[in-house]
């Protein structure tokens, strides 16, 4: 099932939750709505569930415009944040319920039931009681339950927010094998940069109503289009200063980030100070570069985050844990080919050099 949204747009009176937002779902594709809080992606995942109802715009399911055609007959799954399992049932009930409700016969709706099951890998617990289970199983009896009456669309609003950091991984991974296993159309809602960039196939990046880029996740990294999303993605953040352009190069507090014959783009600029940016992991250690001084280093696993100065402006590079670096240590540094992002007076992408 293909998704399309036109220009659909939800007002509360000076407030805009959704803002002209366009954009296309493909069939069979995992999208993930993203954005901080109050961005507007609940909003726009209720918009397509049918639960808000749009000021203006159109919602189409492949051919049909379903704007206006109440939940019940839109043919979706939908799955909440706090999951909303029935207690007193177990496991297959709660998986059956939806087929029940529909008055599908009893031992139809249980081998449905079962079979989902199997797809979601909780065919050993079927006559637990939510309480018996962990968080990530009852995430997973709310998705058999969504996909047991076969929608053409899943919708899960913050699936994994409930869950602890090692579970939500482990989750992630789940959702992203049952979608792909039953091959459902689905849209996702979520605050978490990394996982929406683990599972989804494109990503929808939102703030205040508006669509900011829709783009594959690594291309949208690579390639933000403008500062909210390099700001947005990217953990550690990426560093944002006031840099210079002058005829020589660019340079921040009269130091030499990048020639001007060695830039890859942006010949034409002109001189002037701008928004610039670089991501931590885009500095390398050079012994013919800027010579630094860790103010102080803070392990991440892998990798050392270390924080220096350039002039007044504190800087974060990620360095591999084999330099060992600590307090007070110098280094050199440079900046890798192509990657310092240069920003317009609108917060717009113009360069990466």
């Amino acid at each position: 099932m293909k998704i399309r949204i036109d220009k659909l747009t939800k007002q509360y009176g000076d407030f805009r939750a959704g803002d002209e937002l366009s954009l296309e779902v493909n069939d069979g594709e995992l999208v993930g709505l993203l954005g901080p809080s109050g961005c507007g992606k609940s909003t726009t995942l209720f918009m397509l569930s049918g639960l808000t109802e749009p000021s203006s715009g159109k919602i189409y399911f492949g051919d049909r415009d379903v704007t206006e055609i109440p939940p019940e007959d839109r043919e979706i799954g939908l799955v909440f944040q706090n999951y909303a399992l029935y207690p007193h049932m177990t496991v297959l009930d709660n998986i059956m319920f939806p087929l029940i409700n529909r008055r599908v016969p009893k031992e139809e709706a249980r081998k449905r039931a079962e079979e989902m099951a199997e797809i979601v890998h909780l065919e050993g617990l079927l006559n637990r009681k939510p309480k018996a289970l962990s968080g990530g199983q009852q995430q997973r009896v709310a998705i058999a339950r969504a996909l047991v009456k076969k929608p053409q669309v899943l919708l899960l609003d913050e699936p994994l927010s409930n869950l602890d950091a090692k579970l939500r991984i482990s989750t992630r991974e789940e959702i992203r094998r049952i979608q792909q296993e039953v091959r459902i159309t689905t849209i996702f809602v979520t605050h978490d940069q990394e996982e929406a960039m683990s599972i989804s196939d494109r990503i929808a990046v939102m703030d205040r109503g508006r669509l900011q880029q829709y783009e594959r996740p690594q291309d949208m990294y690579l390639n933000p289009v403008n500062e909210f999303v390099a700001n947005f993605l990217g953990m550690p953040q990426i560093n944002m200063f006031e840099g210079e352009l002058r005829d020589e190069g660019i340079f921040l507090a009269d130091k030499l980030l990048r020639r001007r014959e060695d830039m890859s783009e942006g010949h034409d600029l002109r001189n002037g100070r701008y928004r610039m940016g670089i991501r931590p992991e885009n500095f390398e250690i050079d012994p013919e570069g800027l010579k630094e001084r860790a103010l102080h280093v803070r392990m991440t696993g892998r990798d050392l985050l270390v924080f220096f100065n350039i002039g007044d402006t504190e800087l974060r590079l990620l360095a591999h844990s084999d330099h060992n670096f600590k307090k007070g240590d110098e280094f050199s540094i440079s900046v890798r080919p192509g990657q310092i992002m240069i920003f317009d007076g609108d917060g717009r992408t113009m360069a990466k050099v």
